[in-house]
């Protein structure tokens, strides 16, 4: 069984910045211990921009390898980026992707599971089987959410049809993205319609768009910068490292008194 946090980031909505929210998740993930990203848009999926990779092996390679050497592994046909991040990218053609079947997806999905690495599954916009089939194995969930009002009440929708499915919502994370937007809801506005605090707030900044457009995530050009540094805080309190730090304080508090 996995110790290692299987993170799954879902947006009802398209167009929220949902991959830009798991590209610089993923690579702050990846500045404390190696991270695997499974890009489950299969039909198009963006992490493979997200990163400028150039992978040999795709989501459907990995599939079919499995199908034909299960006793192979697949760590082999993951693309590594400088950054520490481990990618299995969507397929390259749509067409081939309309012969993937969830079954076989997540059995490659589990088995990568298997080396016991943070796991970051980005979905597509919307509820497919594939992000349903994402949300099942999660054991924390990313919801992207924007701050518009369309965007809002499908994460409401979103939740609700969590708990008639009988997923758990306790480990769901509410992250709010461009939420300096002048234009849009408060973040205390979102929090309060949803009924949940949000654990990562997103500013809206030129760096992000631009970082997606070249490639290089802000957590990989600029980790220290305010952008970066919201990312990494959020990566660690999924790692667990937060709470870490938090007893080792009190324990030097008290060694002090």
């Amino acid at each position: 069984m996995s110790s290692a946090p299987v993170i799954a980031v879902v947006s009802p909505k398209g167009g929220n910045g949902k991959t830009t929210v798991s590209a610089n998740l993923a690579a702050a993930l990846a500045r404390r211990t190696p991270t695997i990203v499974v890009d489950l848009d299969v039909h198009f999926g963006d992490i493979e921009y997200a990163f400028r990779l150039h992978p040999l092996h795709r989501l459907d390679d990995a599939v079919r390898a499995r199908a034909e050497h299960p006793d192979e592994g697949l760590e082999h046909l993951l693309t590594l980026h400088p950054t520490g991040v481990q990618a299995l990218c969507a397929p390259a053609d749509p067409v081939a992707a309309d012969h993937l079947t969830p079954d076989e997806v997540f059995e490659v999905v589990d088995e990568l599971i298997t080396l016991d690495r943070p796991m970051l599954l980005d979905t597509a916009g919307g509820m497919s089987e594939f992000s349903l089939g994402a949300l099942d194995r999660a054991t924390e969930i990313v919801i992207v959410c924007a701050t518009d009002v369309p965007s809002v009440q499908s994460v409401r929708k979103l939740l609700d049809t969590m708990t008639r499915l009988g997923l758990d919502p306790s480990h769901a994370h509410l992250a709010v993205n461009r939420s300096t937007s002048k234009c849009g809801l408060s973040v205390r506005d979102v929090e309060q319609v949803i009924g949940m605090r949000a654990a990562l707030e997103v500013p809206e900044h030129v760096v992000l768009g631009a970082g997606m457009n070249q490639g290089c995530p802000v957590v990989e050009s600029d980790p220290g910068s305010s952008v970066g540094a919201v990312f990494t805080r959020f990566a660690d309190q999924l790692l667990g490292l937060d709470a870490l730090r938090t007893g080792r304080r009190r324990l030097l508090a008290r060694s002090d008194s």
